[in-house]
């Protein structure tokens, strides 16, 4: 009460809660997550009271939609429409800071992490539809050249096709969204994951060299190097040897969080040893791909990259993409700004013109380039 604006930062499945509460007293919200059905039910109780609930101003998903839909619209009022659309976005260390196997560091929740990577996903690809099954998702990462100083590499994120409609492109051949890992981490997490680390199931042991060699025997091995051989021969067996190594895990001495639960034992063990050091920073990095046919056949194309460093001992980058962002989308409520009411994000350009304006305020700056090819069609 006497709020104008509540920004939650709860977990997605709070946001209902959060918001109907918001409309029994008159007050506008902001979040960083996508629009949840709960959410979405409140449209009409939130248009009747003349409030404002903006989701989807964090990083991914927010400032994605906000630099993707500058250009794409730019493209539209000049006549032009999209034929590929290309969205990669990942939360890193820095490069020094990328010390261990994985060569990952959590900034946010290891569960939700390993739970990403299991999900299902679908994307267009030159007009075909490519579906990728949850079991398969970490298999089927492809290198990103995007940064060229950096080794990376991108996995499906989810369900791509929607932002046909979403960001009404439906002329698109390629439409794919993705999530960025330096190169190597799939492959090695994908073996993890086919031993079994990954599985909501009891532990066969209390610690983690009886965990892993029971599994091994399961997959009828007696070695990693076996293991790897009859189920993911995809993987490099050393590195997922020397990865289990590295964790402690062929160690009788190290007991196991949950017994009852691998993916949990493994997530606990992963965030005590894969936290980032004082002295270390954080990266987020984010790249949009984006090609364009006009009727005189000619083709542009479009690439922004942002690229935003943590700062030691201060603020993180995925704290500042994120927390800049939901924090502007306030500002903008309070400031009149956004005059529209109901479950909004930010794909309109009343919300994302002056919302990247505030961002570069804040150093949040992408690097754009357009080449253009006179007289082609898009292949």
């Amino acid at each position: 009460q006497g709020a104008r604006v509540v920004v939650s930062l709860l977990p997605a499945p709070f946001h209902g809660m959060v918001g109907d509460l918001c409309i029994n007293n008159g007050v506008n919200m902001v979040t960083a997550s996508y629009v949840s059905p709960a959410v979405r039910e409140l449209e009409q109780r939130c248009l009747d009271a003349g409030l404002s609930i903006l989701n989807e101003v964090g990083l991914d998903p927010g400032m994605d939609h906000m630099s993707a839909m500058k250009i794409m619209d730019d493209v539209k009022e000049r006549g032009g429409m999209i034929k590929h659309f290309s969205s990669v976005c990942g939360g890193l260390p820095a490069p020094e800071a990328a010390t261990n196997p994985l060569m990952y560091k959590f900034s946010w929740s290891p569960m939700g992490v390993m739970t990403a990577s299991q999900n299902s996903a679908v994307h267009l690809r030159e007009g075909e539809v490519v579906k990728v099954e949850g079991s398969e998702l970490l298999n089927s990462a492809e290198d990103l050249h995007a940064f060229p100083t950096m080794n990376l590499e991108c996995l499906p994120n989810r369900d791509s096709l929607i932002y046909r409609d979403l960001y009404d492109i439906q002329e698109a051949d390629t439409v794919f969204r993705g999530t960025i890992r330096f190169k190597g981490f799939s492959q090695l997490m994908y073996g993890i994951k086919k031993l079994g680390l990954l599985e909501d199931a009891p532990c066969d042991s209390d610690n983690w060299a009886g965990v892993v060699q029971g599994m091994l025997a399961k997959g009828g091995a007696a070695s990693v190097e076996e293991f790897v051989a009859k189920h993911c021969p995809k993987s490099d067996a050393q590195s997922i040897a020397d990865c289990l190594n590295w964790l402690g895990m062929n160690g009788a001495d190290l007991k196991v969080a949950h017994p009852g639960s691998a993916i949990k034992s493994f997530c606990a063990l992963l965030e005590s040893r894969l936290l980032f050091e004082g002295d270390e920073r954080d990266m987020v990095l984010m790249h949009h791909d984006i090609r364009a046919e006009f009727p005189d056949g000619t083709i542009e194309k479009h690439r922004s990259n942002l690229q935003v460093y943590g700062e030691v001992a201060k603020m993180s980058a995925m704290c500042k993409t994120v927390g800049y962002t939901a924090a502007i989308g306030a500002e903008m409520i309070l400031r009149g700004d956004i005059v529209d009411k109901g479950i909004l994000t930010p794909m309109d350009k009343s919300i994302y013109g002056k919302g990247l304006e505030l961002l570069e305020e804040e150093g949040l700056v992408f690097d754009e380039t357009c080449e253009v090819i006179k007289g082609a069609r898009a292949a």
